[in-house]
């Protein structure tokens, strides 16, 4: 992440900002307690069945793409890692804080026992571990080994980087759409790693694809995922069960129509050429609207008390009511977190990292004292 206000090209910004969009989507469906898959199958079905997984997907992987893209080129060192994951928990640590003043403030109907708040406690200083937000305790994790997994791809040379690619295309891509199939690499640091080789293999030793090819990856994604949608309702009407078991290898996370949309967009908007200060400020709020509507208090009170979806989907004007409650939810927060890293801003990061150098100079020079 860098510095607020400094000038950049606004093409990675501008994806950012699609990320945590397509994110909050993805929440409004998959956090209600609404039914969808025994609803009618309708026009408004199909906009909503459509939110219910792919957005989110391609939001987390256009997220990792955007990190792995630069972390490839960098010499990335075990004290840059964790000096980044330092960095990363003091946000963590202050949207738990939010989270305990809101369970403090706001009513609750159900009592909490003593183990609710010891939990919170645990979670408000341990969030990584705890696997709070499960994409940062797996982004922290995929930081801390990099420094030695990078130099062992780099050892591998062009040749068995392709090999290693071939392999986990086919475990992790091909054999991954079989209705059913469990290979262990969805929501965990596992996909991180998979898609940090591929990444790295295109960067390091491919020529990049032409712009209209990344956009026939986007529509052939997409025209993919459109077609099961209104495919499967129809061969499988009163299956709820089945139905989800077989949309869910084409939506999962890491599936390759969900890899060609986010490798589409990304490879589109990385070569925007354009600048926009309001877009570049938007953007670096992005992540810390995740942050903000994913800590466990809030998301449960957003979406399930605050925007409850089976309230108004039998509304004529329910998916409008989608589009405005997911828009309102990222103005929102995003205004929130510009807030926070202005509060940062003017406390801890005047010096940013500057206690994590220090106590990390005085453990490499009592290391160096006992050797």
């Amino acid at each position: 992440m860098s510095k607020r206000g400094k000038s950049r090209e606004s093409g990675i910004e501008l994806l950012r900002i699609v990320a945590v969009v397509l994110i909050v989507s993805h929440h409004l469906l998959c956090h209600s307690t609404l039914d969808l898959f025994n609803e009618p199958f309708c026009v408004k079905r199909l906009f909503f069945q459509m939110l219910y997984l792919a957005p989110g997907k391609i939001g987390i992987a256009l997220f990792l793409f955007i990190s792995v893209w630069f972390l490839a080129d960098k010499g990335v060192t075990l004290q840059g890692a964790i000096r980044k994951i330092w960095l990363l928990w003091r946000e963590l640590f202050f949207w738990n804080i939010v989270g305990m003043c809101c369970q403090l403030a706001l009513p609750s109907s159900e009592p909490r026992t003593v183990n609710d708040w010891w939990f919170s406690w645990l979670n408000m200083f341990f969030p990584l571990t705890r696997n709070e937000w499960w994409y940062v305790s797996s982004y922290a994790i995929f930081l801390v080994l990099l420094p030695f997994v990078l130099p062992c791809l780099r050892y591998l040379g062009k040749e068995n980087h392709k090999k290693c690619c071939v392999v986990l295309f086919v475990l992790w891509g091909a054999l991954a759409l079989i209705p059913g199939s469990n290979l262990d690499n969805g929501l965990s640091v596992v996909g991180f790693e998979y898609v940090f080789v591929l990444i790295s293999y295109y960067k390091w030793y491919m020529k990049e694809i032409k712009a209209n090819y990344a956009a026939i990856l986007v529509v052939l994604g997409t025209l993919v995922i459109l077609i099961w949608n209104i495919a499967l309702p129809m061969l499988i009407p009163d299956n709820s069960s089945l139905l989800m078991d077989f949309l869910w290898p084409v939506e999962k996370e890491w599936s390759i129509p969900i890899l060609m949309i986010s490798f589409g967009l990304f490879e589109l908007l990385r070569r925007a050429t354009f600048h926009s200060s309001v877009i570049n400020m938007i953007a670096t709020s992005s992540f810390g609207v995740y942050l903000a509507t994913e800590q466990p208090f809030i998301r449960e009170q957003l979406w399930s008390k605050w925007i409850v979806l089976s309230d108004f989907y039998d509304s004529k004007y329910a998916i409008a009511q989608a589009i405005l409650c997911i828009i309102i939810v990222c103005v929102v927060a995003s205004a929130l977190d510009l807030l926070r890293g202005l509060l940062f801003d003017m406390t801890i990061n005047r010096h940013r990292g500057a206690w994590f150098d220090k106590l990390w100079s005085m453990v490499a020079s009592e290391n160096k004292r006992q050797k």
